[in-house]
């Protein structure tokens, strides 16, 4: 199994926002995506999602062309995403915001369930019970019948990242999940994420934490103008001189760039 990013480009007009990027990502393997504010991070990880409609090129999962088609069939297919801004439905508890991605989405299931009420009940326990899991994986399972919007912003990040997994996905983008995070919960996020990595899931990461990004991916992807500007393992990306250029800049600027990222993490927290 396999992502494929074939010759993709999207473009607004005379905008090219997405510059013929072609790329195969690899199952068990956690890719970080990083580049300049307008590099394309977010418009690539849109195309996947099916959340923008390409103007030309291709991306398929393990053969299958995802481009084109619904973004809840591309969910189907095993593409989960999060966002910068979180989105979680506040007045759900902990718990039901993992269930309600579970409820059945073929036609006539509702039907069924009235029809075989026995066999829906014992489908349900085993949701919830997957959900739970999931929960406990995340430390979350306190607050499972708490209201999402009442949880600690830290445990709303990772609660939506619970929801992402919880339909078992095989590519799974993160988009700036540390952004409004403090050290320490940085530091609980890199772990969690390490511990997601398996030998079926692609983990594709934004994020503007140079320090996180580095020592978590296997990979790092770097965009620039929309283009693929260079791809190699952390070390290959830092040393290379045309990243340096365009992005991560001389040591100075390096340092620049983490205690930016350090001020943004002490900054007050406001959910968008």
């Amino acid at each position: 199994m396999s992502l494929q990013i074939s010759n993709l480009t999207k473009s607004y007009g005379a905008l090219m926002a997405m510059n013929d990027l072609s790329m195969t990502l690899e199952p068990g393997n956690i890719y970080g995506l990083i580049g300049p504010n307008g590099a394309g991070k977010s418009t690539f990880v849109n195309l996947i999602a099916g959340s923008y409609t390409i103007s030309s090129g291709s991306i398929r999962l393990d053969g299958e062309r995802l481009d084109g088609k619904a973004k809840y069939k591309i969910s189907l297919a095993g593409v989960a995403r999060t966002y910068q801004n979180i989105r979680l439905f506040d007045r759900m508890t902990a718990l039901e915001n993992l269930e309600v991605c579970l409820y059945p989405v073929e036609k006539g299931s509702t039907l069924r369930d009235l029809f075989f009420w026995r066999s829906a009940a014992r489908h349900r326990e085993r949701r919830r019970e997957h959900c739970l899991q999931l929960l406990r994986q995340f430390d979350l399972e306190k607050y499972a019948d708490e209201q999402a919007g009442t949880l600690p912003y830290g445990r709303q990040r990772m609660l939506e990242i619970c929801r992402a997994l919880v339909r078992q996905p095989r590519v799974l983008l993160l988009d700036e999940p540390a952004a409004g995070l403090n050290e320490s919960e940085s530091r609980e996020l890199k772990q969690r994420i390490a511990q997601l990595r398996r030998p079926d899931l692609i983990i594709i990461v934004i994020e503007h934490d140079m320090e996180l990004i580095m020592s978590l991916s296997d990979h790092v992807i770097v965009l620039h103008n929309g283009a693929l500007l260079y791809q190699g393992t952390p070390q290959q990306v830092q040393a290379n001189s045309e990243v340096q250029e365009a992005y991560l800049g001389t040591e100075n600027e390096l340092d620049d760039i983490r205690e930016s990222a350090r001020n943004r993490k002490s900054q007050r927290r406001v959910r968008a």
